[in-house]
């Protein structure tokens, strides 16, 4: 798609200037590409001077990640957010403003928010029970009567059944974001430090437990260093490996709605075996402190940890396997599908087909200037833009695919591109040809093999959960406690003495289901019951 011509006459102005100042010899500086803001800065103010009090301001929640690369521009003000106002806000008088919410704590910031009624125009958030609280409060937009005013990109975009999730009652609550690509998780291993260790890719668990057992023996007599053989545990990402453990023969799709994961059968062998790695040191003892896997990124890009099983592509799209390559180019980071159950099969749970919820507090002023904002993000050059920054710059297309050119200008750009262009989870280039969005999301040519592997990988034997159109009360009333609960008792199982472990695990999910667990367990069998039987 081609950029508008304003947009690239100002950045051909940049480039020039900025080479010629550097000689026409250095690639290091970001000025080169108004990358570090401080060039494009000065054609922006051109246009705010002239802006009068008839300008609105959209505020709009921005995920901080905290993992901006050394250089970078900030990620409230850089040539997407530039991007942004230039092709949005400038022509509907409109100062775009970005308002940071840490990743790590966003639900509770966001209630908090919502609470004071400070909340930004657009807020988001991926857990559910928190929307059905804000709906239930009458704290949201109905943004029906605005998509079909407004919104004819991005209902065409997203399409009815998608938009059914975010709607209740005749109010479209929310604008659920459409996942173009389902595989959740997918486990990757450092395959050279298998072949100095003579051992093969794991195909199975057992296979698993004796390269973690490798790494950390090898690495120890090779540098004397301790490394942590499996890094990023936390619940959410350990469970390819907890459903390798569940007895699938006893659990029906009504326990997969309605039980928590702790009361499913074989569960508990599943964490008996995290115990075990834990105490003989092939995990990180300060897993716990590691919620969003930051450091475990890092280690990871260090050589400190031999296998992960980080989101499905992940360490593509954040641009951490092409760091790790930087740091050791004889590093080979592949993926595997080890966890194995008793009948072979690998099941895993996969995503459902929305993404983030995108929500307009009522107490907005600008609901039809978001939902203009989320119809223009639609628009087909302006996802390619969000999604993959500059054609010639930090991407060239390919084939009608957009393919990320391996500089240190994307690397410093494209590093939370996903959190610009929120509609979509995912790159997405087509709505009929999922090959040409399985290669766009490869996001790097040099690593479409391992894209196509981790999809494939994250999908095998996959499993989605099933959900209800239903706001059950005791979810709402009990979720911020209970997921918190799954946290403590995350670290609590992992970390008991082994000769401990059985009174410890059954305590804790005693107490889980003492505090809210039951009676969310209970209203979810009997909501599973009632839409089975067709019961109103």
């Amino acid at each position: 798609m081609l950029l508008a011509r304003s947009w690239l006459s100002k950045l051909a102005v940049i480039v020039i200037l900025s080479l010629l100042a550097a000689g026409c010899g250095g690639f290091e500086d970001t000025d080169r590409l108004g990358l570090a803001a401080d060039s494009i800065r000065s054609f922006e103010a051109d246009g705010f001077a002239a802006a009068d009090d008839g300008w609105a301001t959209l505020r709009i929640e921005l995920f901080e990640r905290s993992n901006k690369p050394i250089g970078a521009p900030t990620i409230t003000d850089n040539a997407m957010t530039q991007y942004i106002q230039e092709h949005f806000g400038d022509p509907e008088r409109i100062k775009i403003e970005f308002v940071t919410i840490p990743r790590a704590e966003e639900v509770r910031r966001l209630q908090v928010l919502m609470a004071a009624n400070q909340a930004p125009d657009i807020v988001f958030t991926y857990d559910l029970p928190t929307v059905y609280n804000f709906f239930t409060q009458g704290k949201l937009t109905d943004l029906s009567p605005l998509l079909d005013q407004y919104g004819s990109r991005l209902k065409q975009l997203l399409g009815e059944e998608i938009l059914s999730y975010g709607r209740l009652e005749g109010t479209q609550f929310a604008i659920p974001a459409k996942r173009v690509l389902t595989a959740r998780s997918t486990t990757l291993i450092r395959e050279d430090w298998l072949r100095e260790a003579g051992l093969p890719l794991p195909e199975t668990t057992e296979d698993f437990y004796r390269a973690l057992q490798a790494f950390k023996e090898n690495r120890l007599r090779k540098d004397g260093e301790t490394i942590y053989p499996f890094g990023q545990i936390d619940y959410y990402h350990t469970a390819p490996l907890q459903y390798s453990f569940w007895d699938w023969d006893r659990i029906t799709m009504e326990d997969l709605y309605a039980e928590p994961g702790w009361t499913m059968p074989g569960n508990k062998e599943a964490f008996r075996f995290l115990n075990r790695l834990y105490h003989e040191g092939l995990i990180d003892p300060d897993f716990h402190l590691d919620r969003f896997a930051q450091q475990s990124q890092k280690d990871l890009v260090n050589g400190r940890v031999g296998a992960a099983t980080p989101n499905t592509n992940e360490p593509v799209y954040m641009g951490y396997l092409a760091e790790l390559i930087r740091n050791d180019p004889d590093a080979i980071l592949t993926p595997i599908d080890p966890f194995t159950n008793v009948k072979g099969k690998k099941p895993k749970p996969i995503l459902e087909d929305t993404g983030m919820y995108i929500m307009v507090p009522k107490t907005s002023k600008n609901a039809e200037a978001a939902i203009k904002y989320l119809n223009w993000m639609a628009q087909p050059e302006n996802i390619i833009t969000l999604q993959n920054g500059i054609q010639g710059v930090t991407y060239r297309m390919e084939d009608g695919v957009p393919v990320t050119l391996e500089n240190d200008d994307a690397g410093r750009l494209l590093f939370n591109y996903f959190d610009y262009c929120i509609i979509l989870n995912g790159k997405y280039v087509s709505s009929k040809d999922e090959r040409l969005n399985l290669k766009a999301n490869a996001s790097n040519a040099r690593f479409e093999e391992f894209t196509r592997k981790s999809v494939e990988y994250g999908m095998n034997d996959g499993i989605e959960p099933p959900r209800l159109h239903a706001i059950l009360s005791s979810e709402i009333r009990y979720a911020a406690i209970l997921n918190e609960k799954n946290d403590e008792i995350f670290v609590k199982v992992i970390t008991a003495s082994p000769e401990e472990f059985d009174a410890v695990y059954d305590q804790e999910v005693a107490e889980y289901l003492s505090m809210g667990g039951q009676q969310v367990r209970e209203e979810k069998h009997q909501a599973y019951q009632a839409q089975s039987s067709g019961t109103p």
